[in-house]
């Protein structure tokens, strides 16, 4: 009886336990269901508001560029996959509350200031020095195996202006981008005139001067531009290409380095330091696209920091001498044993601007300098290529707008910032231009100008940071073109060389994969011209990403 009772009580124990386990099998079930709900939920409502959000931003404040556009159907692009490819770039940048998720990531990676008490006034150091992508690149052997190394072609080939059937083309061969354009010459043995026609209209359009045509490169593909007089004729091949793009990023991060930012005042303001080493790498660098390009000008043209405004002795005290770092800067430029030989113009920047600094050319809340102080960057630069700077005075100036927050605040996350606002001024361009741009997607967009005034932010200048760009300007001559390897200072600058070049090419190595060496070999450069902040030209990431883009691998 004993051992009944015994073995019943254990069976009512596992029924006990067994009615138990499904229970809480039950139970984590439901919670299991209950998540699935609440993720699949979230995930749906998330979903639901991304693709039906109104008011679907077109423009990011936290990074300062246009977003991605809903691509245009076209059955071709739909059967090459760039439709579909363009709707997920288009809702990846549009993202319900992207700017804010953006904000965040940055905020969680900004360093902390340490206040101190200058004159009148509050000042923050963030960081004095560079950062440990700024430590010297040790890049010397490199770039010295580049500089004498021979570069040089075969020259057994029969050069472009060889006569053919009594005329002499300027060029028989171009390789153009869309938007772009150049300058060919005839000249016929005895002295004819000529006429001029091409093959393909819808690629390459003419303007005839006489015994000269320019080009303007409107798609991609080929055409054959003819010169005729009486029974002789000349041809020049013309290839359109295809920029390379698509948001490669090769970790130049120059435009958003927190190191020597303080706050003084009423503005959040830049400083330098001064790696000579890196200095030295960066203008090798520049020597080495002179020795690729031996018949084009090449220039640096640095932006200074923002602290070249200061004033206050205290506050100078604490900061490295601005002027004392351009002249150094200029006197390893000019150095031409160290580059190779090669002649390098450095633009002085730094006495134009200091010579205004009592007026608005840098924004108090953004990093960048104010397009009026990218104006005086541009006339040093102009006149010291024996060319004539616009006045200032003749632009029309548009206000885009008077309550400007710019990137300080999100590098800095110090309340005061907040309270700090800009006026946005464009200078408009004089003359008639056409401006097309290649952006991160590979997208192509033509413009009548090179100032977006829809825009309210620095993103107005050149549409932003994009692969490529390129400016053509009827009036001005065709035949001098300059190409622009640049970070974001640029963009307020580059408008301004429409006023004195035919053809503007502007490449932002960040974010293309195009060899530039490839791509401009035929385009019979005028200049070339390097325009970085002063954090740049002190950055191995940017040395390497300029080596990069004339073929050489790190």
């Amino acid at each position: 009886m004993n051992n009944n009772q015994s073995n019943m009580s254990r069976e009512a124990r596992i029924r006990r336990e067994e009615r138990m386990k499904r229970v809480r099998m039950m139970k984590r079930r439901r919670a299991d269901m209950l998540c699935l709900l609440i993720v699949g939920g979230v995930f749906f409502l998330v979903s639901f508001v991304n693709i039906f959000q109104f008011n679907r931003p077109t423009e990011s404040q936290v990074e300062k560029r246009k977003l991605a556009e809903f691509p245009t159907f076209t059955f071709a692009s739909l059967t090459s996959g760039d439709f579909t490819e363009g709707i997920n770039s288009f809702f990846a940048d549009t993202f319900f509350a992207r700017d804010k998720i953006v904000s965040l990531a940055k905020k969680m990676d900004t360093l902390r200031g340490y206040d101190y008490s200058v004159g009148d006034g509050s000042f923050v150091l963030l960081e004095s020095g560079g950062g440990s992508q700024n430590k010297p690149g040790g890049m010397g052997d490199k770039l010295d195996g580049l500089l004498t190394e021979n570069t040089s072609t075969d020259t057994t080939e029969e050069p472009d202006d060889v006569p053919a059937d009594g005329i002499t083309l300027s060029k028989t061969q171009l390789t153009l981008t869309v938007g772009g354009g150049a300058a060919v010459s005839a000249t016929v043995s005895d002295g004819s005139n000529v006429t001029w026609s091409v093959d393909n209209e819808n690629t390459v359009s003419l303007s005839i001067d006489g015994n000269a045509v320019n080009l303007k490169a409107l798609a991609e593909g080929n055409a054959t531009v003819t010169c005729t007089s009486g029974d002789f004729t000349a041809e020049c091949k013309v290839k359109i290409d295809k920029i390379a793009s698509g948001g490669v990023d090769n970790g130049g991060t120059a435009d958003f380095m927190t190191n020597g930012l303080f706050i003084y005042g009423d503005a959040v303001y830049t400083q330098s330091w001064y790696i000579e080493e890196n200095v030295k790498d960066f203008a090798r660098t520049a020597a080495y696209y002179k020795k690729l390009f031996p018949d084009a000008r090449v220039n640096v043209c640095i932006a200074p920091p923002s602290a070249l405004k200061i004033d206050n002795a205290e506050v100078k005290e604490q900061l490295a001498d601005q002027k004392a770092i351009f002249s150094h800067m200029a006197e390893i430029m000019s150095d031409t044993d160290l580059l190779g030989g090669a002649e390098i113009n450095f633009v002085n920047t730094y006495d134009e601007m200091y010579n205004h600094r009592d007026e608005y050319i840098f924004f108090r809340s953004d990093h960048h300098w104010t397009q009026r102080g990218a104006y005086y960057a541009y006339k040093a630069f102009v006149e010291s290529v024996g060319l004539e700077a616009t006045p200032l005075s003749e632009f029309v100036i548009k206000e885009l707008s008077t309550t400007y927050s710019g990137s300080m605040y999100e590098y800095t996350k110090d309340e005061r910032v907040k309270a700090f606002k800009d006026t946005v001024e464009a200078f408009m361009t004089k003359k008639k231009l056409t401006m097309t741009v290649t952006n991160r997607q590979g997208n192509t967009t033509t413009y009548s100008d090179a100032v977006m005034t829809w825009s309210q932010t620095y993103s107005a200048f050149l549409c932003g940071d994009n692969p490529y760009t390129v400016i053509n300007v009827p009036e001005n001559p065709q035949d001098r073109n300059i190409l622009v390897l640049k970070d974001s200072y640029g963009n307020a600058f580059v408008p301004f060389l429409a006023e004195n070049y035919g053809n503007i090419m502007i490449v932002d190595t960040r974010y293309t994969t195009m060899n530039v060496k490839d791509m401009f070999a035929d385009y019979d450069l005028t200049d070339i011209l390097f325009i970085n902040n002063l954090e740049a030209a002190n950055s191995p990431a940017w040395t390497n990403m300029y080596l990069k883009a004339v073929g050489v691998e790190d």
